[in-house]
């Protein structure tokens, strides 16, 4: 009996064991393009930032993706907000590949509308005033959000899942309503400038809706002339943007939107964002305001790895310890 005890406590340490050490392949990364684009955030309040293309640089940048705090990050795209090529990294792991990157312009003429959609799905007080724009007006807004600075993402983690999906941390702001509406306004001077103050003949401060449309009813008879109809259109897209900025002004909600990056694994491209955020607790040493919250993103399907199944090999394992407790209890029974 005590030999039997023996083996099966032996049996068990071992299998136990080797659940706990599964086999587990590393994640390696390289950078690619331009490493002096990388900038890494060693997280906190009080973190330090270390360039790609310094001494140390992609080894802190590895440590910030993958050490389970999502206030140290990596920025694709360090000089500007509004990237000009793909920077980023290639995670390899096993058999599984991903490169993540920064989005640019041409980037987001390719996702731009599915992202406006998500957006004003998401925040729905938006899509009536929204659905009330011309079609210029919407290319304008459209085209002015890569300006908000969102192609440029700050990556908190990166882990591959069981089935070699992938999972990102973007960190970025809690609230951008501050930021959405410093861009309709720059948007409401550049039309004005373009001749919106001219048209009416009035100061830009003293303007209201119904001093445009007023003056887009005299100019309405007139709009057979491709000068006249310019114009009405340009008046159009003010009123709007005024509509809009209305509606933003009476908004008493946050407005969380993530950075943007570029992933393409398995053969496929994403474009991953989120509208939900995550309290970060901190905020950046330098401008005390970003890194605020943190937004979780995968691709379809992602398992997560701490839910890996065990090898056959283990499950063999446990079966034989479990088989040799249930002929333990036959003898027994026979010896009764």
């Amino acid at each position: 009996m005590n030999f039997h005890k023996l083996v099966i406590g032996a049996s068990m340490a071992i299998g136990v064991s080797a659940l706990a050490t599964a086999p587990a392949h590393a994640t390696s990364f390289s950078f690619d393009n331009n490493t002096g684009e990388i900038n890494t955030y060693t997280g906190g309040s009080d973190g330090t930032f270390i360039r790609g293309n310094a001494q140390g640089g992609t080894n802190a940048a590895i440590k910030a993706l993958t050490d389970n705090d999502p206030t140290s990050n990596v920025e694709l795209w360090y000089s500007t907000e509004n990237p000009t090529s793909n920077v980023g990294f290639t995670a390899t792991q096993g058999s599984y590949s991903a490169t993540v990157s920064s989005v640019t312009a041409d980037d987001w003429s390719s996702f731009g509308s599915k992202w406006v959609g998500d957006l004003l799905n998401t925040y729905t007080p938006f899509q009536s005033v929204w659905n009330g724009f011309s079609a210029n007006t919407k290319s304008l807004i459209t085209s002015s959000f890569p300006s908000l600075g969102i192609g440029d993402p700050n990556i908190g983690g990166f882990q591959f899942g069981q089935n070699g999906g992938v999972q990102l941390q973007l960190v970025g702001h809690l609230d951008v309503k501050t930021k959405l509406s410093a861009t309709i306004s720059s948007n409401l001077n550049t039309a004005w400038s373009a001749g919106v103050g001219a048209i009416l003949g009035k100061t830009q401060a003293n303007i209201t809706v119904s001093d445009i449309d007023a003056k887009i009813s005299l100019l309405k008879p007139l709009s057979a002339s491709t000068t006249v109809q310019a114009q009405i259109n340009l008046l159009t897209s003010y009123k709007d943007l005024l509509n809009f900025q209305a509606t933003l002004n009476g908004y008493a909600g946050g407005i969380g939107v993530s950075e943007i990056a570029k992933v393409v694994t398995g053969g496929q491209t994403y474009y991953a964002y989120s509208f939900n955020p995550t309290v970060s607790g901190i905020t950046a040493s330098d401008d005390k305001l970003s890194y605020s919250a943190y937004y979780t993103w995968n691709t379809p399907g992602y398992t997560d790895p701490s839910k890996q199944v065990p090898e056959p090999s283990i499950i063999l394992g446990l079966l034989g310890v479990a088989g040799m407790f249930a002929t333990q209890r036959k003898f027994k029974k026979a010896s009764i």
